[in-house]
């Protein structure tokens, strides 16, 4: 049974999507009109008053809205958007009253618990509506008093950072969207759930990194919208604004992400022999990455000190995020693709764990968007951190750079028989070409696949095309990438991941039978 629910409050909440608050985050397609918009904001408003964030009690994760605004940010239309919304209904868990409600008080004492998710997520609603979301994120994640201070006399930190990268990055992802399209509904269950997770290892947001967020409360007048951004959700007008100076010129400073990553798949230091991945029977880890972060995470970390970034500089900042973007995609696409001869289906490895590394990259730039400078600084580099890890974790995979560029097809089409087989009228530019545009094959076949994962992949991948896919090869061997065949990578890179997904799951709209994600890692 739905929980009662305030319906004013529920339309501040949930008003029509605004466009994203970042040049560097996606733009949306055509295809949104006043009937795809108010069937959308009917099933978020449905899956926020009728459903709990986790749909088991193993933790796994309501996907629900993080499906439906992905289709309507790719242009599906209402039915597509409600079909997608009942994939989901069926097995989600009813959301329950907590035992007591959240205040600023008891904040700290139910962390962790999924029994409060509902008062964390009213708590949340209330500090949204009242402050806006820049001042609720900077307080709520970053600020020192969740993160590095005793709540109370002898209680440990909160560790909202930490909390907020556990979970496979779902906190991220969910907040993200929140940002993206200017949803306070949808940031209040992000934040809430980030409350409910349990923090990972503290090597994942180390003191060394984390000592900087003292920093974060007098940063918070600097709180902002991206300066190069002029379209801003309604709910941030009010937050304070970053004068940014002239931008500095642009050069590579430091080590390249994608430079970290080639040096631990060359040390076998972080091999999944030696960590002894996947975890032994009766391990004191639950997971692969608990273990990676037990065992190495003081050592991951040491690396990643070299990554910086500055946090004031918003030209330096869209860099370091375009970095993550590459190093994210490289992970999944290039290692899965070398992968495929020792998978279980002799396909791609279109690996589970490093899907979630392109789908929650994508949120960076609008998160940012909300952030200070000292705050923008930490997630990125403690994001940074997650993904070397999760690298590791996995089994720290082979990048066959030039042999996935030798062989992996630029332009993915559809199965042949799924193809019209009308004759081209006379004048026809190119009568043997029906798809002259891999995408819009890719992104129609998206829409009407049930996988929530796929459209979420493949509307980050398209995103970064239309960002990067002109790069010509070399650009990453001029900022100094350390990793070989590096000369090789183009802008590419991201239609030809997108095919390998799409052939990995199916082209179901086109006939194939649907397919499934890998959950084996490498292990190799």
């Amino acid at each position: 049974m739905a929980l009662s629910h305030d319906e004013g409050k529920l339309d501040q909440l949930y008003p029509a999507p605004s466009h994203s608050p970042s040049v560097q985050a996606p733009r949306r397609l055509p295809g949104s009109t006043p009937e795809s918009t108010s069937t959308l904001i009917k099933v978020l408003k449905d899956n926020h008053v009728k459903w709990h964030i986790f749909f088991n009690d193993k933790g796994f994760h309501n996907h629900a809205s993080h499906h439906l605004l992905a289709l309507f940010d790719l242009g599906g239309d209402g039915p597509n958007i409600e079909a997608a919304y009942e994939t989901h209904t069926s097995y989600q868990r009813p959301a329950f009253e907590s035992p007591q409600p959240i205040t600023q008080r008891n904040f700290h004492e139910h962390l962790g618990d999924e029994n409060y998710y509902n008062a964390y997520l009213n708590f949340f609603t209330d500090r949204l509506l009242e402050q806006g979301a820049a001042a609720t994120i900077e307080e709520y994640i970053f600020s020192p008093r969740v993160n590095i201070e005793p709540p109370a006399p002898g209680q440990p930190p909160m560790q909202m950072a930490n909390r907020f990268l556990s979970g496979l990055l779902h906190c991220l992802i969910h907040t993200g969207y929140g940002c993206e399209f200017g949803l306070l509904g949808q940031l209040a269950e992000g934040l809430a759930e980030t409350a409910v997770h349990k923090p990972l290892a503290p090597a994942l947001t180390p003191p060394t990194l984390m000592k900087y967020v003292g920093a974060a409360t007098s940063d918070l007048t600097n709180a902002t919208l991206s300066a190069a951004s002029n379209l801003v959700p309604r709910f941030v007008l009010d937050q304070f604004r970053r004068v940014v100076g002239p931008a500095k010129p642009v050069t590579q400073k430091g080590v390249h992400a994608l430079s970290l990553v080639s040096r631990i798949m060359h040390d076998d230091f972080y091999s999944y022999k030696t960590i002894a991945l996947p975890p032994p029977v009766n391990s004191e880890e639950d997971t692969s990455l608990e273990r990676t972060l037990h065992l190495r995470g003081d050592h991951l970390a040491e690396i990643a000190k070299e990554w910086t970034v500055d946090g004031t500089n918003a030209a330096e900042v869209e860099r370091k995020i375009e970095e993550l973007f590459w190093t994210n995609v490289v992970i999944f696409g290039i290692a899965g693709w070398g992968g495929r001869e020792k998978s279980k289906t002799g396909k791609f490895n279109g690996d589970f764990f490093f899907l979630h590394l392109v789908t929650s990259v994508l949120f960076l730039p609008s998160i940012v968007a909300y952030l200070s400078p000292t705050s923008t600084s930490i997630l990125l580099r403690t994001y940074l951190l997650n993904t070397l890890a999760l690298y590791v974790a996995r089994g720290r995979p082979a990048l066959p750079v030039a042999e996935f560029f030798d062989t992996v097809t630029p332009t993915p089409t559809p199965p042949a028989a799924s193809l019209p087989h009308t004759k081209p009228a006379d004048g026809t530019l190119i009568a043997d070409n029906p798809t002259p545009s891999p995408w819009f094959a890719i992104l129609q076949s998206t829409l009407e696949h049930p996988d929530d994962h796929l459209v979420k992949l493949q509307r980050s991948l398209a995103h970064f095309s239309a960002l990067y896919g002109a790069t010509p090869a070399g650009y990453l061997k001029e900022l100094g990438v350390e990793l070989e065949g590096v000369e090789r990578v183009d802008g590419s890179l991201f239609v030809r991941v997108a095919g390998l997904a799409m052939e990995r799951v199916g082209w179901m709209r086109e006939g194939e039978e649907r397919d499934e994600w890998d959950f084996d890692g490498f292990f190799h």
